[in-house]
């Protein structure tokens, strides 16, 4: 079992691509960050960019590995489904909040409730990893962790003695969720294969790739062998061609025979190979 993979190469260069743009995004969020001198209002804005980047990322990564081999663990599709649409939906939301700062009702707290939908699911995510023993579970729950931190930093923003602190914590959690997600997609589709993807239907669809792939590889090398053993022939063939008409030439060269049964010979052998 350990040396089958249950995650296509796509999911893999997806995942590691996915990683490293990610990654980039935030080095680059922190350098300018650094250079502008406003840090505090470019991680705010960059940060909450990346969460609603990664969280996308994430919702499409579920759904991908998913439909790789079937699995039966249907809380993989509805985790990537789950998660793209509440981003969407915290996204459209964030946009409300600029354009309608005086409103009645202060539309961050629709955006708390928003994350802490997002830390109960993977709250639920990461208790049925537990429970299977998934080798995901802790980072499950460490994202789970952030989701509610970053809540509870978008809540201290509304109360004006607290809006500074809250968009420290605010930043902070944003960066640190964005790392352990990316830390989430590297363990569990890269370094790892998911155990959880492990069914009687992903071992048959794995099995017959398998022997599909090894029909090609042996007609390639069947074709390959023919091919090579033709040209041998031909090689060959050409060698003792060349070898009998230097015989012939010698002994034409030392008298043996005369030009015209030289040149009878020499047809006689090109006509028989040719």
């Amino acid at each position: 079992m350990d040396n089958q993979k249950f995650l296509s190469r796509g999911t893999k260069t997806f995942s590691v691509v996915t990683s490293v743009l990610l990654s980039l995004a935030i080095l680059i969020l922190v350098i300018i960050g650094l250079i502008g001198g406003d840090f505090l209002t470019v991680s705010l804005i960059g940060s909450c960019v990346i969460v609603f980047l990664t969280a996308i990322f994430i919702g499409a990564m579920q759904i991908k590995v998913f439909g790789d081999y079937k699995s039966q663990k249907k809380y993989l599709c509805a985790d990537g489904i789950f998660y793209i649409c509440l981003t969407i939906l915290v996204a459209i939301t964030a946009i409300m909040y600029t354009m309608f700062k005086d409103a009645n009702v202060d539309i961050r707290y629709f955006i708390f409730v928003f994350t802490l939908a997002f830390a109960v699911w993977k709250i639920i995510i990461a208790v049925l990893a537990f429970k299977n023993k998934y080798f995901n579970a802790f980072a499950e729950l460490l994202i789970a962790i952030f989701w509610i931190v970053s809540g509870v930093g978008v809540l201290l923003t509304i109360f004006d003695n607290l809006e500074n602190v809250g968009q420290y914590v605010l930043c902070i959690s944003n960066y640190l969720l964005c790392l352990s997600t990316i830390f989430y997609i590297l363990y569990s589709y890269s370094f790892k294969d998911p155990n959880y993807l492990i069914t009687d239907k992903a071992l048959e669809i794995l099995e017959k790739e398998q022997i599909e792939r090894q029909q090609r590889l042996n007609r390639f090398n069947g074709g390959f062998g023919g091919q090579v053993a033709q040209q041998t022939q031909q090689t060959n063939s050409a060698d003792d061609v060349e070898s009998k008409l230097k015989k012939l030439q010698n002994l034409k060269d030392k008298g043996f025979i005369t030009e015209e049964e030289f040149e009878a010979k020499r047809k006689e052998i090109l006509n028989s190979e040719f």
